[in-house]
């Protein structure tokens, strides 16, 4: 799973999203930025590269933290949990938080007066092509409301990233099989048809900032 997300994001495919969390961290000029839930290190990359903060990223996946640190040695990488992160109290400027869980709390208190976090979650339509590869009746991505059980605030700011991605190579259809838990709800057949195929889909994504309370 890893290595095909780093392979699919090499391939500039999640440019337009990577390009948008970056704009939101930017605007509020941080100096040291938390990815929770980092994975192999893109999204943070794209932060740091528009802002020129320090990164930080965790994850609980050690070859995912691997992967991250080989490729992105000015960060600093830690194999951990969002719920229990291995900060200070008020430290950070901004926390992003990309299809990762996260606890509202914990992300609030690592963060500095006037903080924000930065999350991205999946629309109704995202990766609508993928889910009719796998299911006979794929239905839309349920929205979270905007204020949770998880201790989750309204959002200070809220917008939609939505593109569509044709994808004619089939290493590319592969490998977004491979990034996404669908892969483990395919059959072989479907696993080895998404290696032959071309596929038009939709990237659907939203993304919410939350200051700190």
């Amino acid at each position: 799973m890893i290595r095909a997300r780093r392979a699919f994001f090499d391939r500039g495919h999640y440019r337009p999203l990577m390009d948008a969390v970056a704009g939101l961290v930017g605007e509020h000029r941080p100096a040291h930025v938390l990815d929770a839930g980092c994975g192999e290190g893109s999204y943070l990359a794209a932060a740091t590269d528009a802002t020129r903060a320090t990164g930080w990223g965790i994850d609980v996946s050690k070859p995912a933290i691997r992967l991250a640190a080989r490729r992105h040695r000015a960060h600093h990488y830690a194999v951990a949990s969002s719920f229990v992160l291995p900060f200070a109290d008020s430290v950070l400027d901004v926390v992003t938080s990309v299809f990762a869980p996260r606890d509202f709390p914990e992300l609030f208190r690592v963060l500095r007066s006037g903080g924000v976090a930065v999350v991205a979650t999946p629309g109704p339509d995202h990766l609508a092509g993928v889910r009719a590869l796998v299911y006979d009746d794929p239905r839309p991505h349920e929205e979270k409301p905007h204020v949770s059980g998880d201790g989750e605030p309204p959002p200070q700011r809220r917008e939609r990233v939505r593109f569509e991605l044709d994808l004619v190579d089939a290493d590319d259809v592969l490998h977004l099989l491979q990034m996404t838990p669908y892969w483990w709800h395919a059959r072989p057949d479907q696993q080895e048809e998404a290696a032959t195929r071309t596929l038009r889909t939709t990237v659907d994504v939203w993304l919410t900032v939350h200051a700190r309370p």
